[in-house]
């Protein structure tokens, strides 16, 4: 199980497309209560089957509707970690966002994995940067001028994506469908590592900086 996290209207159900190679999440399911509660989408991964979640995003509820969204989620996320477990979260960014502003979701998410995930199994997450299809220079570069900030911000990362997740367009320019091609693999890339890596070391009590 991976899950994917952050802000309304990041791409959480553009980067499911990518990872998937076809549209099979129509619309984000943001608005809903709970996103744990849809059906996951499944994919092949070299010799591994992954299901991807979506899930919700607090940023722009009023304060009775997120802690009954908190409530509701860490219900599904124990059940969901107890029945199949749970062995990656992503956590999704626009690199053109305010940086401080990025901490209400990644805080609310890691304290639910935190209080449910026992010490030695916790779970890791990866930073999935995206909206950087018109990053002047190589996407990667974003990850080097950013990283320390975000530590300095208090969310750390086990590994990380800078990625466009635009829908694949046969009239975009060459350059363009490269740098979607490209980001198609590193996002399959980080996930399926991020599994090798998990079944060859024991995982940390909290995620590792990404340098």
């Amino acid at each position: 199980n991976v899950l994917l996290f952050g802000e309304t209207g990041v791409g959480k159900s553009a980067i499911i497309n990518l990872i998937m190679g076809c549209d099979v999440a129509q619309t984000s399911p943001d608005a809903a209560p709970c996103t744990l509660q849809h059906t996951p989408h499944e994919v092949n991964l070299a010799d591994r089957q992954f299901k991807l979640w979506e899930v919700s995003s607090i940023d722009s509820m009023g304060f009775f509707r997120a802690l009954f969204t908190k409530w509701r989620l860490k219900k599904s996320f124990k059940k969901l970690y107890k029945d199949d477990g749970v062995y990656l979260l992503l956590y999704c960014l626009r690199g053109s966002r305010a940086q401080r502003a990025l901490i209400k979701d990644y805080k609310f998410f890691t304290d639910i994995v935190g209080s449910t995930a026992t010490v030695a199994s916790r779970v890791p997450v990866a930073a999935v940067v995206t909206c950087l299809e018109d990053y002047p220079k190589d996407m990667d570069v974003w990850w080097t001028k950013n990283k320390d900030n975000l530590e300095r911000l208090g969310m750390r990362f086990s590994a990380h994506a800078c990625i466009t997740s635009l829908p694949d367009d046969p009239t975009y320019s060459l350059a363009m469908r490269a740098r979607r091609q490209r980001s198609e693999q590193v996002i399959r890339r980080l996930i399926y590592g991020s599994y090798r890596t998990g079944t060859e070391t024991p995982r940390s009590s909290s995620p590792a900086s990404t340098r």
